[in-house]
């Protein structure tokens, strides 16, 4: 039975991209190739961080809330083979929608309903996992990345949602917006969980 190295679990509102506002369930697994240095999750990059856990005792953990979404994140999550958590879910847990958030540098997993791709320039996705995108997020730190943001777009299918996301709530906004207002093929991805002040 395959463990997952667990590093945070709880029940709160999606905060940012496509599915913002959203209850959710999440699953955060250790582990991360690319160790961005504006992370706001860094502790999930040491494994000695984590709880090893089964599929099925996370399906216990899920249960005992309302959640019907479940957000599979990291870190980066695809480090790990995700199959039999999704399938494992999936079977006790009847329509379920299962969202993955991933950098996309690791080889693809599991079986989900939602994927946001996030990526970094110091560590591109592969190419592979591009066509598996259903929101493409790009975090600005500067202008260059507007750019990169753009390059971004090539990869990914027509019917991607595209978000530009601050690096910090209070960082780059007017230039973001700005940008969005002249290119609106974009939409602006705000944090809420840290202006609400929650997990």
């Amino acid at each position: 039975m395959k463990q997952y190295p667990i590093v945070e679990h709880f029940y709160s509102l999606q905060g940012e991209g496509a599915n913002a506002g959203k209850p959710a369930y999440f699953l955060r697994l250790s582990g991360c190739n690319v160790q961005c240095d504006f992370c706001d999750s860094k502790n999930s990059w040491d494994e000695a961080n984590a709880q090893k856990m089964s599929s099925e005792k996370i399906v216990e953990l899920i249960k005992k809330t309302t959640a019907k979404n479940v957000v599979v994140t990291g870190g980066e999550p695809l480090l790990h083979n995700l199959d039999e958590l999704c399938k494992t879910i999936r079977t006790h847990i009847p329509n379920v929608n299962l969202w993955l958030e991933t950098s996309g540098t690791a080889p693809f997993s599991g079986d989900f309903n939602h994927v946001c791709l996030s990526p970094k320039k110091k560590s591109l996705p592969l190419s592979e996992n591009y066509a598996k995108a259903n929101e493409l997020k790009v975090i600005i730190q500067n202008s260059d990345d507007f750019e990169f943001a753009e390059t971004q777009t090539e990869q990914v299918n027509p019917s991607c949602s595209l978000f530009l996301q601050t690096e910090w709530i209070a960082k780059n906004n007017e230039a973001i917006i700005d940008y969005i207002l002249k290119n609106p093929k974009w939409r602006l991805s705000v944090q809420l969980h840290k202006l609400l002040d929650i997990q």
